[in-house]
């Protein structure tokens, strides 16, 4: 759009002290623009921080199974109260710090979940050990089981992967009709309601027997008097027209 404008004002037939200025303020707009564009795409790597990934934010971060176009994501999945998670903790932080430093225009990305709070994901991508570290990259997932030194993390990020990284499929995110299901499920409502009923039914037998009793009888009653009261009213109907006959 910039670059149209340009060619306009260009070709415009504009005094030439204007067109100067147009110019000028189109060609310093491109700048901020492009600026912009590129702090945006990169400012979760620039800061050398690790980007915490969660089950709201995980596949709009990474875009796992939609291209992974924002980047190589190294994730470590982790357990707070797990010992290798915390001993591997400094070293998360200074592999994304080396790598901001030395592999800025990579776009690499490292992450962590804890999937203590995030079962979402932890199910998703079937995290039964930890630490777990998995990278995104190339449209594809790798397994990595090397060394925990940040040279050998670092190795496997910026290419190492390719060789001796064990490649997996990536699982698809959840549907639209699961999300909903959970919604539901974490429905405070519907939890306390859900628990009560399951208690009378496993320990309080006799009472869900007498409630089934009730919902039945008072069923049953509902019907006889709409029943009655609809027959009245067509017996009523019928009586008033013979009359008027």
């Amino acid at each position: 759009l910039i670059t149209l404008y340009l060619e306009r004002v260009y070709r415009s037939e504009a005094p030439s002290q204007e067109r100067r200025i147009k110019m000028k303020f189109a060609s310093s707009l491109s700048s901020v623009v492009f600026v912009s564009i590129l702090v945006w795409m990169n400012n979760v790597v620039v800061n050398g921080e690790v980007v915490e990934l969660t089950d709201d934010n995980f596949e709009h971060q990474t875009q796992a199974s939609t291209g992974q176009t924002t980047g190589k994501w190294f994730v470590k999945f982790y357990a707070p109260w797990c010992g290798h998670c915390v001993s591997l903790a400094p070293t998360w932080e200074d592999l994304a710090a080396k790598v901001a430093e030395e592999n800025p225009a990579d776009g690499i990305v490292i992450a962590k979940v804890d999937v203590t709070k995030n079962s979402d994901i932890a199910k998703r991508f079937q995290i039964q050990g930890f630490p777990t570290l998995k990278y995104l990259a190339d449209r594809k997932m790798y397994k990595y089981s090397g060394g925990r030194t940040i040279d050998e993390l670092h190795a496997f990020v910026t290419g190492g992967y390719k060789e001796t990284g064990v490649l997996e499929d990536i699982p698809a995110p959840p549907s639209w009709l699961q999300m909903k299901l959970k919604a539901l499920d974490d429905n405070s409502w519907i939890k306390t309601t859900m628990a009560d009923f399951d208690d009378i039914l496993n320990y309080r037998k006799n009472a869900a027997a007498v409630m089934l009793g009730m919902g039945f009888v008072f069923g049953v009653l509902i019907g006889l008097i709409l029943g009655m009261s609809m027959a009245s009213s067509s017996s009523g109907g019928s009586a008033a027209k013979s009359k008027k006959e």
